[in-house]
């Protein structure tokens, strides 16, 4: 009799969903677009939409490559580790998404 193949997580079922959805937003933002007009974008917002289980994803693209994830981790989580004097510096941003996502357990 053939064993069950071992379940996945639920995030990593949604993980080619999280790539597609970010590569669309990447894709259709424009350059100048506010961080608001960003958020808005409905790729962006059904990222959001996948809850707790888009965390991780959102942490590793912060650190593979820093972009203007802060508003979808701040609408998941209810979390802002951002010290007031990083605001504005993309980098540090993400460095401090990183270092609470650890804190807090999350792997990636």
């Amino acid at each position: 009799m053939k064993s069950a193949a071992p379940e996945l997580p639920r995030h990593r079922e949604l993980e080619p969903l999280f790539h597609r959805l970010a590569n669309e937003w990447r894709a259709g933002r424009s350059h100048s677009s506010t961080v608001a007009d960003m958020a808005m974008e409905m790729p962006y917002q059904q990222i959001i939409g996948l809850g707790d289980d888009a965390v991780p994803f959102l942490l590793a693209e912060l650190e593979r490559q820093p972009d203007h994830w802060f508003w979808a981790l701040h609408a998941i989580t209810r979390a802002d580790p951002v010290p007031q004097e990083h605001r504005g510096n993309v980098a540090r941003m993400a460095q401090a998404w990183i270092d609470w996502g650890r804190q807090q357990g999350y792997t990636w």
